[in-house]
């Protein structure tokens, strides 16, 4: 009968485990970010930002017994359509540096492990006068240097110096996972960015 009791515990509990939604059993975890905001001028006109990417830190931790796969990272822009794709920039830091990791690629996330990204998502700044004269020093040096891209500060810093604009590019986004089930598209998990 001790057999018996095993069997069925064991069955039960791999049950139990299969049931549990992808939800239940992937934590997503956003830290801040410490690498740098980036500005970028338009091509057409180099006294312009055009616009900003911000980096943050993701962390897929899987609390299941069994591998998950997932297959990209999105992040969901509130003021943009939502057909629209600004082709997130997805890395992993391997010897302190930067590795670009194709977004449309499976990767897994081993049982109780995790996947360690950073993002950087990439947002439209608006032509008007009084939002592109904030960042007239940032496009003089830019024209000094010959560059259209500069890194100026972390995110923490952007926000503590241009609050309402952060506010305004920001305000509403989601990151969005979609996860594959048996090799085919499983359902997606969406969390509120946090910065």
């Amino acid at each position: 009968m001790n057999k018996f009791l095993n069997k069925y515990f064991i069955l039960s509990l791999f049950f139990f485990v299969q049931c549990h939604s992808v939800k239940d059993s992937v934590d997503i975890l956003q830290k801040k970010a410490t690498e740098k905001t980036i500005i970028r001028t338009a091509s057409n006109n180099k006294n312009r930002i055009i616009t900003i990417q911000f980096p943050n830190k993701i962390t897929l931790q899987n609390n299941s017994f069994l591998d998950k796969e997932i297959l990209t990272v999105d992040y969901k822009y509130n003021n943009i359509p939502p057909n629209r794709n600004l082709n997130l920039g997805l890395y992993v830091k391997e010897k302190g540096k930067l590795k670009r990791v194709r977004n449309n690629k499976k990767k897994i996330i081993n049982s109780k492990g995790s996947l360690n990204f950073i993002f950087y998502s990439r947002h439209f700044v608006d032509s008007t006068k009084s939002i592109q004269q904030q960042f007239k020093p940032y496009v003089a040096k830019m024209l000094a240097e010959n560059k259209d891209t500069l890194h100026i500060g972390t995110v923490t810093e952007f926000k503590k110096k241009y609050a309402a604009l952060f506010e305004k590019l920001t305000k509403g986004d989601s990151i969005s996972i979609q996860f594959l089930d048996n090799g085919k598209l499983g359902e997606y998990v969406t969390v509120p960015a946090k910065w």
